[in-house]
């Protein structure tokens, strides 16, 4: 029997509980989203619900989790998901800038101490380097071995010197820093 119920944002957890009193009660339900129909059976024997000849997809696996856990529970699976799916777009767009922002480090390059062109990480001058503001607002940038640097943010560490959350917005061209002898480091162009 297909089953249908206006469920709201705002009313999900009562919506949810409902239709599984509705399946529970008659022993089965159908329940269709865009080209995908589920049906789940309730099976009086052991509580559970099931579904029943559906492709075990996304929407299957959802309303089953729904259904046996309860609605609090697939809210905290739908938000896991989503936050999983975020954090990978997010690690994602980090490593994308740090490799669009990646350039080969020569002395000559550099109008600056050699210390000022080390690594804080490997301790030493790499090949090739990132520029990394210290944290979203500061217009202090330090240079970073581009492997190095690219390993630690893949890894989900924070920046090494201020332990702040890396972000995509912190990784700097190197045509938009320069050395700055007064402060004794490299900073963001026109700061």
């Amino acid at each position: 029997m297909p089953l249908n119920s206006e469920i709201r944002s705002s009313s999900f957890f009562n919506g949810l509980n409902v239709l599984r009193a509705q399946v529970a009660s008659s022993g089965r339900g159908e329940f269709t989203l865009g080209n995908e129909t589920v049906s789940i059976v309730f099976n009086e024997t052991d509580g559970r619900f099931l579904s029943s000849g559906s492709s075990g997809g996304l929407l299957t696996e959802l309303f089953l989790y729904g259904f046996n856990n309860g609605p609090e529970a697939l809210r905290d699976r739908m938000l896991s998901m989503l936050s999983d799916s975020g954090e990978a777009q997010s690690q994602e767009s980090i490593q994308d800038k740090i490799s669009q922002c990646k350039f080969p480090v020569s002395s000559g390059n550099f109008q600056c101490p050699p210390e000022s062109i080390q690594c804080p990480i490997t301790l030493e001058r790499p090949e090739e380097g990132v520029f990394v503001k210290n944290s979203d607002s500061s217009a202090v940038c330090c240079l970073f071995d581009f492997d190095a640097f690219s390993r630690l943010a893949s890894e989900g560490s924070y920046h090494p010197l201020t332990r702040e959350p890396i972000t995509a917005s912190m990784i700097i061209s190197p045509d938009k820093c320069v050395y700055d002898p007064i402060k004794g480091n490299f900073i963001i162009k026109d700061s």
